[in-house]
């Protein structure tokens, strides 16, 4: 078999991302029957441990320490049946990137655990839809990437200080913190105002927005071993 195989980075995603990542590999296997005929797992199977790991670490984010342990099982279950797939996956595929791009996961060489973080997004276009309240945005792909997030803020562009943090939020760190060349710690947790599309497609659909006012879309990239640089903002007006 090819070098090029699966990566297991997915091992120490963000929290955030896995379920993000996950539903990718759902999507990409079961939304493509022909090379993946034989999944080893069935679909309802796989979205059972899915909902099951989301319900549990809703229930765990919400009751504490108490519901650590079934959160903690349910999470193991979802990882060894994405480690089943992704044995699956690399005997279809046998070294073709594109096939394992299709799944969902994301192809490395040599040590599954070395694929590279997605570059910052590029080409990013934004234009209004056919209806008012309605901006359509989107960015260029990257053959490496898993999902794509998109920043929306109002009024003025995302601040150059922002950074996700380990929960998958946004937060403002502080100037010498190591996002931005620093060595210190970020101190300022306060959480960025805007809305993100965290739907794993390049393309999104912003709806509901107010007429006359400019919207600033930034998109980043993402997949098991982590997340982009975000772009550069561009905005719009919308109808």
């Amino acid at each position: 078999m090819s070098s090029i195989r699966c990566s297991l980075s997915y091992h120490s995603i963000r929290v955030n991302d896995f379920p993000v990542f996950a539903g990718g590999v759902r999507d990409g296997i079961y939304g493509n029957p022909v090379p993946f005929a034989t999944p080893p797992i069935t679909d309802i199977a796989f979205q059972a441990l899915l909902d099951d790991y989301n319900n549990k670490r809703y229930a765990y984010e919400k009751g504490g320490s108490a519901q650590k342990g079934p959160y903690l099982d349910a999470k193991e279950n979802l990882m060894e049946a994405l480690d089943t797939t992704a044995e699956y996956v690399d005997e279809v595929a046998d070294g073709e990137v594109n096939v394992i791009l299709l799944s969902g996961f994301v192809p490395t060489k040599g040590n599954r655990s070395d694929a590279p973080a997605p570059d910052q997004p590029t080409d990013v276009k934004v234009k209004r839809g056919k209806a008012s309240g309605i901006l359509l945005v989107e960015c260029a792909a990257q053959s490496n990437a898993v999902s794509y997030g998109c920043i929306m803020t109002a009024n003025e562009p995302l601040p150059p200080n922002v950074v996700m943090n380990e929960g998958g939020q946004m937060v403002f760190a502080d100037e010498d913190a190591p996002e931005n060349g620093g060595g210190e710690p970020i101190t300022n947790t306060s959480l960025v105002q805007g809305v993100i599309d965290f739907n794993p497609g390049r393309r999104k659909k912003f709806q509901n927005l107010t007429p006359g006012t400019t919207y600033y879309f930034t998109f980043y990239a993402a997949n098991a071993t982590g997340v982009s640089p975000f772009s550069t903002p561009v905005s719009l007006m919308c109808a």
